[in-house]
């Protein structure tokens, strides 16, 4: 199988980053996410998961240089879990800009109590930009699944 033509950068995520990588796809999980799409060779696709997800978010809203934003399961909008930091960044991003034309998936289980749908849908729907697609999936949402909805998604925008 050849490796994808882009690659995954997660600022979180860690099981979902090892699933992406036994596909093939070159996979980067850091905090520094300028210096990973500064340096890299191929598409970024910034991949936000669960409370990575608000800083994922908020680097698309202020830089360039991504191919596409895909967001599992993530904290944004409201979440009483967050810490005083997250919180904040969280804030940052319910105020920022809207996404505008960057192609970005949102991906969650209907069945998440840990992160339900209608906090996170406070958050997405400030944020949501013409080419933004929501699937939600019945149940929670597993690691396997959310590997073959990006892939799916990512083969269509990149």
């Amino acid at each position: 199988m050849d490796a994808p033509g882009w690659l995954a950068v997660l600022t979180h995520g860690e099981r979902i980053a090892f699933a992406l990588h036994t596909t093939g796809v070159p996979t980067v999980v850091t905090e520094d996410v300028a210096s990973a799409v500064r340096d890299a060779r191929l598409p970024v696709v910034l991949i936000g998961h669960f409370t990575g997800a608000p800083a994922a978010v908020r680097y698309a809203q202020t830089r360039a240089g991504i191919a596409a934003l895909v967001l599992v399961s993530p904290v944004l909008g409201m979440w009483d879990g967050a810490s005083d930091e997250l919180a904040e960044l969280m804030d940052e991003v319910n105020f920022g800009p809207a996404l505008g034309d960057l192609p970005t998936l949102w991906l969650h289980g209907a069945d998440d109590e840990i992160v339900p749908i209608s906090d996170t849908r406070a958050g997405t729907d400030r944020i949501r930009g013409s080419a933004f697609e929501e699937q939600i999936v019945e149940g929670l949402l597993t690691d396997g699944e959310a590997v073959t909805r990006v892939l799916a998604f990512v083969r269509k925008v990149v």
